[in-house]
This record gives C-alpha cells, sequence and structure tokens, in this order.
C-alpha cells in the first residue's frame, strides 16, 4: 500500500464508524452486547475434546458469514479473541496445549475465496493464546462444503481430505482451530492426520456449532 493509499484509507476509517458485525450497531466490530449474548458450549467425541464460543445463531451467525463469504477479514481478531478465551478456560482448568492449527481450506477454494479465513482465525487465537502455529495440515480433496450437506453425507464427504508430513507434530498438544462444526465430521478427519504427523493430543475449538 502507498503512503498516499494508506492515508486515505486512515481517513475514511474515520469518517465511517465501525458498525458490528452481529447486530450492526455502531461503535465496534463486534460489539460488547453480541460478545456476552454467545454461550459457550462443550463436548466432543471421544478423543477429540470440544469447546465452542457459541451457538450458530443470531449475531454469531451473521458475523461468521460475514468474515467467510464476505471478505471481512478483520473480523479474525475479533472472533478469534472469542476462541482464545475457550482456550484459556482450557489452560486454567489444567489442559496443556503446545501450539494451534488450522483446519485449512483446500487450495482451489482459497483461490475462490481469495483468503484461508480458518488460518486466519488460528493466527489470531495463537496470537492472544501466547501459542505458536504448529505445522499446518494440508488439504488434498476438494470435497464440497460441508454446509451444502445433511448429516448423513458429511463424514463420507471429507474422509481422507486431510494429510500431514509425518513427524511435524510429534509429541505436541494441539489445538485445532476452525469456525464451524455440525457434525464434527471435518474436525475428526483433520484430527486424524495431525495424529499421523505424531501429535500427543488433540483439541478442537470453533467459532460456533450447530447444536
Amino acid at each position: 500500500m502507498s503512503a498516499l493509499a494508506a492515508v486515505l484509507a486512515g481517513v475514511g476509517d474515520a469518517l465511517i464508524p465501525p458498525r458490528c458485525a452481529g447486530c450492526d450497531a455502531v461503535g465496534s466490530w463486534f460489539c460488547l452486547d453480541c460478545r456476552t449474548s454467545c454461550d459457550p458450549l462443550r463436548g466432543g467425541t471421544p478423543g477429540l475434546p470440544l469447546a465452542a464460543a457459541g451457538t450458530h445463531e443470531g449475531g454469531l451467525r451473521r458475523a461468521i458469514h460475514r468474515f467467510k463469504y464476505r471478505g471481512e477479514r478483520g473480523l479474525a481478531g475479533e472472533l478469534g479473541s472469542l476462541v482464545a478465551q475457550q482456550v484459556a478456560a482450557d489452560t486454567a482448568a489444567g489442559a496443556v496445549l503446545d501450539a494451534i492449527v488450522p483446519v485449512p481450506l483446500h487450495p482451489e477454494r482459497v483461490r475462490e475465496r481469495g483468503y484461508d479465513q480458518t488460518s486466519l482465525l488460528a493466527a489470531a487465537v495463537a496470537a492472544r493464546s501466547g501459542l505458536p502455529l504448529g505445522v499446518p495440515l494440508h488439504r488434498i480433496r476438494h470435497a464440497r462444503p460441508q454446509v451444502e450437506l445433511d448429516r448423513a453425507d458429511r463424514e463420507h464427504n471429507v474422509a481422507g481430505a486431510f494429510v500431514s508430513v509425518a513427524g511435524t507434530l510429534r509429541g505436541l498438544r494441539v489445538g485445532l482451530v476452525d469456525d464451524v462444526t455440525t457434525t464434527g465430521a471435518t474436525l475428526r478427519e483433520a484430527a486424524r492426520a495431525a495424529r499421523a504427523a505424531g501429535a500427543r493430543s488433540i483439541r478442537a475449538y470453533v467459532i460456533a456449532a450447530d447444536e
């Protein structure tokens, strides 16, 4: 960005105050009311504990939609802070994490969208948690978006979707980060790849969960 463009961008930010991505209130990108309305969830499957900052509804759902589909990458910090709170809650309760690892998009999806929102989210979570980003997984299957499928088809849709480089996560206690989960199929498949890379244990963290 040129010096002139930076100045103009700063002027624009000053003239156009931020609006909450959840409720459109003026003053912040994700307001205090929307943040406090999030009701964290705990669950998971055997061997994969899961924490979500809230349910996939209301203002949180609208903010995630803007983050994923409307190019509002700056929401990574706001939404990442919500996920980081769940990481902090686990560590305060005695859980130990060595690294944060995103559940990546397929490269073709990244080209279509222009960015990988989960990698941005994971970087924000890592920064706010004081944890390093681990060596990433690789998504090798360009499957249909899970949102297009019913629960019965989601497991098959992501089977074999992820690979990892052997030993890159050896001995690490990993926090997998994704944006939304419904059945947990994507997270389970990503966890399988992380274990193949040598992860000692895995916990999953998302912005929101569909109940």
